[in-house]
């Protein structure tokens, strides 16, 4: 018995099967440039049919090679261990996505049976298959020759391949006579045969020997045979097989399927083929992969007894939370059931309901692919969920919810038409509150940015805490939906709790705009933070954990900003506003700043005269504009961080609704107002609205809960009047842009003082500022570039009293006598 066939039979006593362990297996090395078809000698799979995702260990002979690159040539096969055999000995390599290759250990071929007998527990497929599906960072499971970003990384390169090879093959039945007529059903079902045609083909299913794969006419006969699936109608003279044989040659081509996913396949074939335009032309919803497999994963179905878990997804849209839950299912069942059997206990488990006749067909058209090799037995039931109670019924069946709502309100015939409109007018509330009445015992929903804080949602949220011990929330950036600017949001809940367990752990998880791409093609998250608490008799609904939260802790008990100033919104017209300004007076008019576009901090914008006619306005003609306010923008100058600017209003000027007017509660000096002022744009207001605000506009309730320092120094007022007197005779000064960033930082450092934060919130405080634009009339850095001196506060670091040359820190702080040391960290522990 030669090496290869020494691993084979080792494998198979460890417990793979035998159809799991197979010879000269092909694959697509999708990690490289080019369209690359590797064949490993041996390959051991987890489960079948073999893909990357069940790929557990793979053999390859070492030729004189180095070692490491030939490992890295078959990382895209996904298996965690490699056997690179040499003459008489055989190394066993961790397959890493992006560090070197481990040698885990050597040894000689005669002793193969007892290097698999001592990682019996280890390499057996059910370790190895729970480690790929489950041990992803922050779950229990893990097995440290398993890399966590292999997968990630192997799957995100496939659907980027996959996509472009289906967009081609699309381009080019579209360029033929003809092809530019076919319908978008017409598409979707051509594609489908021809994705699973190659599919049988590229695993070298007995099947396809029974059509002629140069004949796509046969090709069609053949899948239409093997799915049960009616002939295409095309309309009147469109020969189906000339226009796509072009397509379908290409596609043959294209990259191996022998070692991609089925459910890769699945999710790529609606991606591609759920176009913007058949989207408005159906009405076609569809989740962006990466979200469904986080909120599916995030669920852990592995808590649950398979056969105890009834998965539904109620507006299924084009199905790819269905695609997901079969996946991760699927890979719960015991590795010694066939096919067959996983089927049909899959399409008993999973159920899923859509009111579009098409999105119920490519929904269905997707599960088929992503359950090869078995036959079709999945049906997506088309129904209208909101008539009578339907929806309760449907979800008292089943105990695992997943669900991207329609967002839309109900309109003024649904209202009429459906008895849970009265209730409430938006259909995401109709959906998780009908949902959270049947008490599954786990949800996860793909909501509105507005369930994260908004009054809107608060019912829901409450429930939520009431029910689950745990909640998590993901808030996601915009894009995530592709064409769509919907903001977005997610939550999942699992753990349903006793009647006598009040502990509730949160989890709050943020995708940030620049790790969108990253997210969807891997599922990166940016950040996530966590808390446990006790539940109260009477809920909050408070479920998001803001970034920063220590700070704002600290901060609970300072003042707020509405106890010092009464923020209104300025100036609105019955008219348009364009049509209520004048370059010059006229009577009734006033002067006022009309447009906050392009605000400055601290910096007036230009003013006009305003229409200040009673009869003209709408809002803020009985505000007394004549005291000295501040004003501020009322809708966000970004999106970013540095999200608001503000001035110091002396005047008594007016506004339009495009600005705050901030007016004092009680009488206050210029140079109180000032330091105000700096308050308002300085880093603590910025970060508190930047958190706590949507993405266009600030509310005033949020406005008002600004903290503010107990006491502010009349140096502060001094610093912003001369800061201002700068601005306005810029053009007289040399250097300006460094001379106005020194006394900028001067403000922000004496600002940050007045709250006297603890120097690691104030170090978080500064860093949640890092590569974000200031809106400002001269050139700034960011404090850690101007002044990098670790360790400081920022009032320190600018007040000259320190060097940063040298290691001052270590001349300052000298270490612990070894004795005190021990002794303090046996405390501290």
């Amino acid at each position: 018995m030669n090496a290869v066939e020494s691993i084979a039979q080792a494998a198979r006593n460890a417990g793979y099967r035998a159809e799991a362990v197979v010879s000269d297996y092909a694959f697509a090395d999708v990690l490289s440039d080019t369209n690359t078809t590797r064949t490993v000698p041996l390959a051991a799979f987890t489960r079948t049919p073999p893909s990357y995702r069940s790929a557990a260990l793979a053999v390859v002979h070492g030729g004189g090679r180095p070692a490491v690159d030939l490992v890295n040539e078959h990382r895209a096969l996904g298996a965690p261990l490699l056997f690179v055999i040499e003459q008489d000995e055989v190394t066993v390599w961790q397959v890493r996505s992006e560090a070197p290759p481990r040698a885990i250990e050597k040894i000689r071929v005669a002793d193969i049976a007892d290097l698999f007998a001592r990682n019996q527990a280890n390499w057996h497929p059910d370790a190895i298959h729970r480690a790929k599906s489950i041990g992803a960072p922050g779950t229990a499971y893990q097995l440290d020759f398993v890399d966590l970003g292999l997968l990630p990384a192997i799957e995100g390169e496939i659907h980027v391949k996959l996509d472009h090879l289906l967009v081609e093959t699309l381009d080019l039945a579209r360029k033929v006579p003809g092809g530019d007529r076919l319908n978008a059903r017409t598409l979707f079902r051509v594609v489908f045969r021809m994705l699973a045609a190659k599919v049988l083909q590229d695993r070298r299913h007995p099947y396809a020997d029974g059509w002629d794969a140069g004949d796509l006419a046969s090709v069609l006969a053949g899948i239409e045979s093997y799915y049960a699936l009616g002939t295409i109608e095309a309309k009147p003279n469109a020969a189906l097989p000339d226009i796509f044989d072009a397509a379908w040659r290409h596609l043959r081509a294209g990259i191996s399927f022998s070692n991609i996913s089925s459910d890769d396949l699945a999710f790529v074939y609606e991606n591609t083929l759920v176009t913007p335009e058949t989207r408005k032309l159906f009405g076609t919803h569809s989740t962006p992969r990466q979200v469904a497999e986080y909120v599916v994963q995030r669920l852990e179905l592995h808590r649950h007894r398979p056969e105890n878990i009834r998965i539904y997804e109620p507006f299924a849209g084009a199905g790819v939370f269905l695609v997901s839950a079969l996946r991760h299912l699927r890979d719960l069942l015991p590795v010694e059931w066939t096919d067959q059997q996983r089927h049909d206990f899959l399409i008993n488990h999973i159920s899923g309901d859509e009111v579009d006749p098409f999105a119920c067909e490519v929904a269905t058209l997707s599960l088929i692919l992503a359950d090869y090799p078995n036959h079709n037995g999945w049906h997506v039931r088309e129904g209208d969920l909101f008539t009578d109670d339907v929806l309760a019924k449907r979800l008292q069946a089943n105990n695992i919810i997943v669900c991207n709502p329609p967002f839309e309100s109900f309109s003024k015939a649904d209202r009429e038409k459906y008895p849970v409109a009265s209730k409430t007018y938006s259909k995401a509330i109709a959906a998780l509150s009908a949902a959270l009445d049947s008490k599954p015992l786990a949800l996860g929903f793909v909501l509105p940015r507005s369930f994260i804080m908004d009054q809107q949602f608060a019912e829901q949220r409450k429930r939520l805490e009431e029910l689950y011990g745990l909640v998590e929330i993901l808030k996601m950036p915009d894009g995530i939906f592709g064409a769509s600017d919907v903001e977005s949001s997610a939550v999942i809940a699992r753990d349903l709790r006793d009647a006598d367990d009040d502990k509730l752990k949160i989890r709050s998880t943020e995708v940030a705009e620049y790790d969108r791409g990253l997210f969807l093609k891997t599922g990166h998250i940016t950040v996530q933070r966590e808390a446990e608490r006790t539940v109260d008799a009477a809920p909050t609904g408070q479920l998001w954990l803001p970034p920063l939260g220590d700070i704002w802790d600290y901060l609970r008990s300072y003042p707020k900003f509405g106890s010092i100033l009464e923020t209104r919104r300025g100036v609105e017209w019955h008219y348009s506003q364009a049509k209520a300004t004048n370059p010059e007076p006229l009577p009734g008019y006033k002067a006022g700043y009309p447009n906050a576009r392009h605000l400055r901090q601290y910096l007036p914008p230009q003013k006009l005269w305003l229409d200040f006619r009673r009869e003209n306005l709408r809002c803020g003609a009985t505000h007394d504009w004549s005291t000295p306010k501040l004003i501020a923008s009322a809708t966000r100058l970004s999106r970013g961080a540095w999200c608001i600017g503000g001035f110091a209003d002396l005047e008594g000027l007016l506004c339009s609704q495009q600005f705050f007017a901030m007016r004092p509660r009680r009488p206050v000096s210029s140079t109180d107002l000032l330091a105000l002022s700096a308050v308002l744009n300085g880093a603590v207001a910025n970060a508190f609205l930047a958190i706590n605000s949507p993405k266009d506009r600030f509310r005033t309730s949020v406005v008002d809960d600004i903290p503010v320092p107990i006491q502010l120094s009349e140096k502060i007022g001094e610093l912003v009047a001369a800061y201002q007197t700068m601005l306005q005779n810029w053009e007289l000064l040399a250097e300006r842009d460094a001379k106005l960033a020194r006394l900028l930082t001067e403000i922000d450092a004496a600002v940050l003082k007045a709250y006297d934060l603890p120097l690691r919130l104030e170090r978080q405080l500064l860093t949640f500022f890092k590569d974000a634009e200031r809106p400002l009339a001269h050139g700034w850095r960011h404090w850690d570039l101007s002044h990098p001196m670790p360790g400081l506060s920022l009032a320190e670091r600018i007040s000259g009293r320190f060097k940063a040359s040298g290691n001052w820190v270590q001349s300052v702080f000298q270490p612990l006598p070894q004795e005190e040391a021990t002794f303090l960290r046996d405390y501290v522990a």
